[in-house]
């Protein structure tokens, strides 16, 4: 049966079909841990995949299917690496997407492998979970069900808050540096006669 959803996940993903109903598959029949361990194996395989199925069709191919936002993409991915591939993994843009464009704008595979894992293991052990919980809810009392979902929909909310976190972050970040540097140039007038 592992077999078949790994099938799946490296068939539908190269042609653009959401794994999140994959993933659900995933931790319904198998639980949170193995069905976590599956759910990371497959999306990895998808998107394994899809970057090898957009390196072999070339970046021609990629323009048509992402168009100006291609450009966008490789800017990023040149300039961030390993950081932006796998903060993409925590934004609303279509994975096969982030995996044609790693591969068109020479991503190694090794890194593209690598911030794969660390970007989709989170968003996968949760939905894994999200997806056990509900199975194993539907079958327990209300008690069990209501602190199974709250466990659950506290999850999928803290990995939804996880880019708005980052950019405040860096937006703080940004601004400290600039009042800094406004202020050294403040006391370099004043120091000026």
């Amino acid at each position: 049966m592992p077999g078949l959803l790994l099938l799946l996940y490296a068939v539908l993903c190269p042609l653009g079909v959401p794994a999140t109903p994959l993933l659900f598959v995933g931790g319904a029949i198998f639980g949170i841990v193995l069905g976590t361990i599956w759910n990371v194996l497959g999306t990895l395989l998808g998107a394994t995949t899809t970057y090898l199925v957009a390196r072999s069709l070339g970046r021609e191919a990629v323009e048509r299917l992402g168009g100006s936002r291609l450009a966008r993409a490789e800017r990023m991915l040149h300039r961030h690496g390993f950081t932006a591939l796998v903060g993409l993994r925590f934004l609303p843009v279509p994975f096969p997407f982030v995996n044609a464009a790693a591969a068109v704008a020479g991503i190694r595979f090794p890194l593209f492998i690598g911030s794969s894992a660390v970007g989709l293991t989170p968003a996968v052990a949760v939905w894994t979970y999200f997806s056990a919980a509900l199975v194993r809810s539907a079958a327990a009392d209300r008690a069990r069900l209501a602190r199974e979902l709250a466990i659950a929909l506290a999850l999928l909310l803290t990995l939804v808050m996880i880019p708005t976190v980052v950019r405040l972050a860096r937006r703080r970040r940004r601004l400290a540096s600039f009042r800094r540097a406004r202020e050294r140039r403040l006391a370099a007038t004043r120091r000026e006669p």
